[in-house]
């Protein structure tokens, strides 16, 4: 299945994956999903990504004002169900800041 998505939509899947508890063969397949949505050294510096260590914490920030064209990947069934339990399990989203990202996300994945 393929979706277009932007660089916001990227890190945040990407963040979001990766804090799934899950096992071995589990975090392997989400490692993988990840790899496919890592931006490139190039993207990262067009939007001036920056990662820092916040309370033993990884954390990415980018500047807002910029931005890279949006990418299509096209994942498999496997990878769209990951990425679906992955949004659908998440009990951290804060209604208005992460609506912009979440929502075309809900829109596509969850209703494919």
């Amino acid at each position: 299945m393929k979706f277009t998505l932007d660089h916001t939509q990227r890190l945040n899947l990407h963040a979001l994956l990766g804090v799934q508890r899950a096992d071995v063969g589990s975090i392997r397949a989400i490692w993988a999903v990840q790899d496919k949505l890592a931006l490139d050294p190039d993207e990262e510096k067009a939007i001036e990504l920056k990662r820092e260590l916040v309370n033993g914490q990884d954390r990415t920030v980018w500047n807002p004002a910029l931005s890279i064209p949006v990418k299509e990947f096209d994942f498999t069934d496997a990878e769209i169900a990951r990425i679906k339990v992955a949004i659908e399990t998440w009990d951290n989203y804060a209604a208005a800041s992460d609506r912009r990202w979440l929502e075309p996300l809900i829109g596509a994945i969850l209703v494919s």
